[in-house]
């Protein structure tokens, strides 16, 4: 139980870490960005290397993230064509050249919400981060954080540079970012020869104490992993 609860709080960090790093703002849905829609193209370097494009709309009702990226860890090459398809709290994984997908369904429990809605500068905070200074990037004034062996360029809520170290270095880069424009709604479209799996995941379910009812414990369990270390 313990192990799963870590892997789940890691993966909630590396989610925000990645490309967007708006996950809510109070008052407003979960899954609610600032802005209307985005498009955003990003390139990966380091341990992993790669590409990955990011389309949302409706105020992140509905969100795409294309991404063929390469991993090279402990002698091992991993290679990955995925996409994650958001539909509100539903989400599609899907391995593009299997053809095969998982999706999943998060039932947040209403008495949970408010952990789930805090803003991203409310959220870094908790984990552990300081904003540290700031700078330009392309053509962004960006606010930057520091912590969790990691570092992170923010302009609008969204992370136009990532260096993460936790498992190897890794560089996540905006190249493009379109705000407000137009998407092409077929972006979240689920292919039709796709063969899906199912889960369902509940806030108020134990399993997922650490990022549901739990997300204090969830975010202790990051700092223990990736934070500073106490001297002994």
């Amino acid at each position: 139980m313990k192990t799963t609860k870590i892997i789940l709080a890691s993966a909630l960090f590396v989610m925000f870490l990645a490309q967007t790093a708006s996950f809510g703002q109070k008052a407003k849905s979960v899954f609610y960005y600032p802005v209307k829609s985005a498009y955003v193209e990003s390139v990966y370097s380091g341990t992993t290397t790669g590409n990955e494009t990011f389309y949302m709309d409706k105020n992140g009702k509905v969100s795409a993230r294309y991404a063929q990226l390469t991993t090279k860890s402990m002698g091992t090459t991993t290679k990955s064509n995925q996409v994650t398809i958001q539909h509100d709290s539903v989400f599609y994984t899907i391995d593009l050249d299997k053809r095969t997908g998982v999706k999943t369904t998060i039932h947040i429990d209403p008495k949970d919400a408010e952990k789930w809605t805090k803003s991203a500068e409310e959220i870094w905070t908790d984990m552990g981060f300081k904003k540290t200074g700031e700078e330009t990037l392309i053509g962004k004034k960006c606010d930057i954080w520091e912590g969790m062996s990691s570092k992170i360029w923010v302009w609008q809520n969204f992370s136009l540079k990532t260096e993460m170290n936790l498992f190897g270095k890794t560089v996540i880069e905006v190249k493009k970012i379109d705000i407000g424009g137009s998407i092409d709604k077929s972006k979240f479209e689920i292919p039709s020869d796709i063969k899906m799996t199912e889960s369902t995941f509940s806030t108020s379910d134990p399993v997922f104490d650490s990022i549901g009812k739990g997300f204090e414990k969830g975010l202790k369990d990051l700092k223990d992993m990736f934070g500073p270390k106490k001297k002994k």
